[in-house]
């Protein structure tokens, strides 16, 4: 797949990807036929408690992901109807970490993705169930 919300400029301030964006994630996407991934490195200013990333933004990492999957397949953003998070674990600031987006079901324009963080060693910090729309032509 050789769309990304990165080569859109129209994108380019979104707070996870955006390139333009002096205070946002920085994420970069690796997609393949099944799944999206991105590796990410919280930094002091997204933590919450001492050494811990924030837990809103953990959700962001996981919404992007997913996100991000639908908008390279489709070639048009999607919209998140619901997301079910479960954190297992912190996001340790300074550890790398694997996020991973899939599809899970669809029906019409509804699509049910899965979301993964984890660790380099595969333990799993944080996982979601969303559902998302895409955007109507």
């Amino acid at each position: 797949m050789d769309k990304s919300l990165l080569d859109n400029n129209e994108y380019s301030w979104c707070f996870a990807c955006g390139k333009d964006n002096p205070s946002g994630l920085h994420m970069r996407f690796e997609i393949d036929d099944d799944c999206c991934r991105a590796y990410f490195t919280p930094r002091r200013e997204h933590q919450s408690y001492t050494g811990r990333m924030h837990g809103g933004l953990v959700a962001v990492l996981l919404d992007e992901v997913t996100g991000n999957y639908l908008y390279c397949k489709e070639g048009k953003p999607s919209y998140t109807a619901k997301i079910e998070i479960r954190y297992r674990q912190p996001l340790a600031i300074g550890e790398e970490v694997i996020c991973t987006g899939r599809e899970l079901r669809r029906k019409g324009r509804m699509v049910e993705m899965q979301g993964t963080i984890c660790r380099k060693d595969g333990t799993v910090l944080a996982e979601s169930t969303s559902k998302m729309m895409i955007k109507e032509d």
